[in-house]
């Protein structure tokens, strides 16, 4: 197994500050002793970390708790505030926000679905539709998180490339923040997802893991030393694009066989369409039922799990988490791929790699964009 502490200073007190936070939200009200127990950090750690909180008006103290026998503990819960988040998921032409309070609870949410075809018409597609979503809150917006599908340098919000949308190099984060007038941050979709796990899932405590999304699209996000992997051309991780078969389909960057064009839901949902008339949501529907549609999904799964042991064998992560609509609607799929792993990996040891299914639903893409704000309050990500 790889090490599962971090491994600096920094990375220590922004995991310590992120636990103590998940774990209010999980069961406040709680005591500070709860807290210590459930996290093995010291007593004048947890107090160092709820008093800065309490500073910052995110925790309150309220009504005295039940004693076991000394005196009777102060509980902590969430502060009620009056300071709101907006996120907006762009991985397809329907974008989708949400309004969220600071504790990344969701309280309303709106989409826009007019077609968009070049960058100005993607950027005002979106402030558009944060206007909207500020017409929903009842107090100040301290920031919009922007979750994009493709290559996105995220320091200066600068998407790259978004090949669903034949769109490149889009100013976006300083194109909002001059019209909005408002703090933007821009990230990937699926390395989203994967800070989302760091902070508030399956990845708390574990510094190096690689997260999978298969949906109708695919792709991949390396996290290491407690860190998101960008690389040299901001590419790091875009296992949808590995390519998988030299005279595959055409994918939607341009190239053949990439395992996206071969295993995402789109590609599954072409060849159901040769034999059924049915919508996404029906074929992913048809999966317990139908044969003909089981049997799709489980070849798009064997191309994904060689993928999965190929990332294994290049980057040897302690953990892989597998997220997305096609783990969830096709279960069966997660159990080939850790069979894959644990009969064919190069040794013992990789053959016993965690492999685990993440929670996921339509909400999470928009959710995820919301908290990349979040974690910039709570001062999760610097």
């Amino acid at each position: 197994m790889g090490k599962t502490t971090p491994r600096n200073s920094k990375w220590m007190r922004t995991y310590n500050r992120s636990l103590i936070l998940r774990l209010i939200r999980l069961h406040q009200p709680v005591s500070r002793v709860e807290l210590a127990k459930a996290t093995n950090l010291t007593k004048p750690t947890i107090s160092n970390i709820v008093n800065e909180l309490k500073e910052e008006g995110l925790v309150n103290e309220r009504e005295l708790g039940v004693s076991s026998g000394g005196r009777r503990p102060i509980m902590l819960e969430l502060a009620a505030s009056d300071r709101f988040v907006i996120g907006i998921d762009a991985t397809q032409r329907k974008l989708h926000g949400v309004v969220t309070n600071i504790h990344g609870e969701l309280l309303d949410e709106a989409w826009h679905d007019e077609r968009f075809d070049t960058n100005e018409e993607f950027i005002n597609a979106i402030v558009t539709l944060y206007i909207q979503l500020t017409g929903k809150t009842s107090g100040d917006v301290i920031g919009l998180g922007v979750s994009v599908h493709g290559m996105v340098e995220a320091g200066a919000g600068m998407v790259l490339f978004a090949p669903r949308f034949h769109l490149h190099d889009i100013p976006l984060k300083r194109e909002l923040e001059a019209r909005l007038k408002q703090h933007v941050f821009v990230e990937n979709d699926v390395r989203t997802l994967a800070l989302g796990e760091l902070y508030f899932g399956e990845a708390i405590g574990i510094d190096e893991f690689f997260y999978v999304y298969a949906g109708y699209g695919i792709g991949g996000a390396y996290v290491h030393g407690g860190e998101l992997i960008d690389g040299e051309h901001h590419i790091a991780g875009e296992i949808g694009h590995m390519r998988i078969m030299l005279d595959g389909p055409i994918c939607s960057c341009g190239n053949r066989g990439c395992l996206e064009a071969v295993a995402g839901e789109r590609a599954i949902l072409n060849e159901a369409r040769e034999l059924y008339d049915l919508t996404l949501d029906g074929m992913r529907d048809a999966v317990g039922t139908n044969p003909d549609v089981k049997k799709l999904y489980e070849r798009a799964g064997e191309y994904v799990g060689i993928a999965t042991l190929n990332m294994i064998h290049l980057l040897n992560p302690s953990r892989i988490l597998l997220g997305g609509p096609l783990f969830n609607y096709a279960p069966h799929v997660v159990t080939n791929i850790q069979e894959r792993v644990a009969q064919t990996a190069l040794t013992m040891d990789a053959r016993q790699t965690d492999i685990r299914v993440v929670p996921w639903n339509a909400n999470h893409g928009a959710l995820g964009a919301a908290a990349l704000i979040t974690n910039q309050l709570f001062g999760e990500i610097q």
